[in-house]
């Protein structure tokens, strides 16, 4: 759990945004660590939009910010800890008096089309059955140079059929992410109107199925919500994190 607590400190610093709307555009300013995931928790929290979000892998040096001394407050030796550089993005979509977007999925290629324009890193908006997804499908290695390569829940695995609680379900999913990416894998914090969620037992199976498959049929299971995916950068000679997690869906919903 303080493992976790400092990850969410991490991810909370710099977050900023503004929302204006005029003449029928709305403007939205975000500017945090994470813009494109901060852009799909604006949109379900305020307008009940069906996103959710997965991060790149921060592999490159360069895409990573020192945070140590803003968030530790005994330093230890060999103890840094760091966050994606992120930035400033501005997106611009057709919206309502009080920028509810005309269109849901315009406004969300919107987010899309500027984080591709000014960072490193490149989002493909996909349509799921229950939701929409920015997926990431582009990341730099080590050395700094650009590869498509696919997100850590695209990748296959497989849940042995068993009757459990949705949330062990969530485990073995992080287990079989853990053992094939290299990261430790986390699912699924969450508690859905105070309650811990995936408490209910369902029997449930999955044979060389891609993670996100997985996770959105556990989801539908579990009541309506949106999920998010956000992987620590590489710190060298320690192990890295990926945490999903899942929040009840408010607002009126929109698809």
């Amino acid at each position: 759990m303080r493992r976790l607590s400092l990850w969410l400190v991490c991810w909370a610093l710099g977050l900023a945004q503004d929302l204006q709307v005029r003449d029928g555009m709305a403007t939205l300013v975000l500017e945090s660590p994470r813009p494109v995931d901060s852009a799909a928790s604006f949109f379900a929290e305020k307008f009940g939009a069906a996103i959710s979000a997965e991060d790149p892998w921060y592999l490159y040096s360069g895409d990573r910010k020192d945070v140590t001394a803003e968030v530790v407050r005994t330093p230890r030796p060999g103890l840094r800890v760091f966050v994606p550089m992120g930035g400033r993005v501005l997106v611009r979509y057709a919206a309502s008096s009080d920028g509810r977007p005309k269109n849901v999925r315009a406004a969300l290629q919107s987010v899309v089309d500027a984080a591709n324009a000014q960072f490193p890193f490149a989002f493909q908006l996909r349509d799921e059955s229950s939701m929409f997804v920015f997926v990431p499908t582009r990341k730099r290695n080590e050395a700094g140079l650009l590869i498509d390569a696919p997100a850590l829940l695209d990748r296959k695995v497989t849940i042995p059929a068993g009757t459990r609680k949705i949330l062990e379900h969530g485990r073995l999913l992080a287990e079989a992410l853990s053992a094939s990416s290299g990261f430790r894998v986390s699912c699924c914090q969450a508690s859905i109107g105070g309650y811990p969620w995936g408490m209910e037992s369902v029997r449930f199976e999955a044979t060389g199925e891609t993670a996100r498959s997985v996770l959105l049929r556990l989801m539908a299971q579990a009541g309506r919500s949106v999920y998010t995916q956000k992987c620590d950068p590489v710190n060298p000679g320690r192990y890295s994190w990926c945490f999903i997690n899942v929040a009840p869906l408010g607002g009126s919903p929109q698809k």
